[in-house]
């Protein structure tokens, strides 16, 4: 991720413009109901991460969003299938033990949650793919945020990955071993590396703590090249966006009916 944060076309831009950015198409998306605001958020995500990455993401990062659209795919079929029963259903069914009864306002509310997750899920990597940690942390201080919050966010940043690195190492240690050889084996394996990394990370803090007294560490870590400063231009971009987006939606709320737009396919009466 760090990688992809440096090499990223908006690294330059300031970290709080984007966060600003970010929060104010996010906030907005929430506070209507209109399922319109969410599509242009959402678009606006995509647009964000091809001009930040080209949509070269590294496979673990796609494999996380797979998950991420499968979680919301799940939960929003949920939701549109437990509607109201007050309401005319344009589903009625029961499988198993389960009572299927969809109606129209259930499946358009399943369709605006959908897209508000994976609108959030869009502009927040491509918040976070153009914003590499000691920049954004560097930002943080103009928000009068606690020096120690700072400092953790950077030490976390600077040695997870040692801890990663010695988990993964006793992973591969314990399958060359056998280690996963039953279930049982395989829970023995995981809690020694688990146990091993705990330890580990004890041993690497005592370390770093006297490796960070010898170079005169004094709680900040220096930025030799600061991020941009937040202009008025991203405050006047991003309230202006937002509001226009939050009376687009009050004009448009019934715009959009996805129930409509897929009646003919299922052949529901609307």
């Amino acid at each position: 991720m760090d990688e992809l944060a440096y090499s990223s076309r908006m690294v330059n831009w300031a970290p709080l413009g984007k966060l600003l950015f970010v929060m104010c198409l996010l906030v907005v998306g929430l506070l209507t109901d209109s399922i319109l605001v969410p599509i242009i958020t959402f678009t606006i995500g995509i647009i964000m991460m091809a001009y930040s990455t080209n949509l070269k993401l590294p496979l673990l990062i796609l494999v996380a969003i797979g998950e991420a659209i499968l979680i919301m795919v799940l939960g929003s079929g949920m939701i549109s299938i437990l509607g109201d029963h007050s309401q005319p259903a344009l589903w009625e069914d029961t499988f198993l033990w389960f009572n299927i009864y969809m109606t129209e306002q259930s499946f358009n509310t399943a369709w605006l949650i959908f897209f508000r997750a994976i609108a959030g899920v869009t502009l927040m990597l491509a918040f976070a793919s153009s914003t590499p940690i000691p920049l954004l942390s560097f930002a943080l201080k103009s928000l009068r945020i606690p020096n120690e919050i700072i400092e953790l966010i950077v030490l976390i940043y600077r040695y997870a990955f040692l801890l990663l690195e010695r988990f993964l190492v006793m992973i591969d240690a314990a399958q060359c071993r056998l280690g996963y050889n039953g279930s049982l084996t395989a829970m023995k394996s995981y809690a020694g590396a688990m146990a091993g990394t705990f330890i580990f990370s004890m041993e690497l803090a005592e370390k770093s703590e006297a490796a960070l007294a010898c170079r005169n560490y004094n709680g900040t870590f220096p930025i030799f090249r600061e991020p941009a400063k937040m202009s008025i231009i991203w405050v006047i971009i991003s309230f202006g966006l937002a509001v226009g987006l939050y009376f687009l939606g009050q004009y448009t709320g019934d715009l959009v009916n996805f129930a409509k737009i897929f009646a003919p396919l299922f052949g529901w009466d609307i």
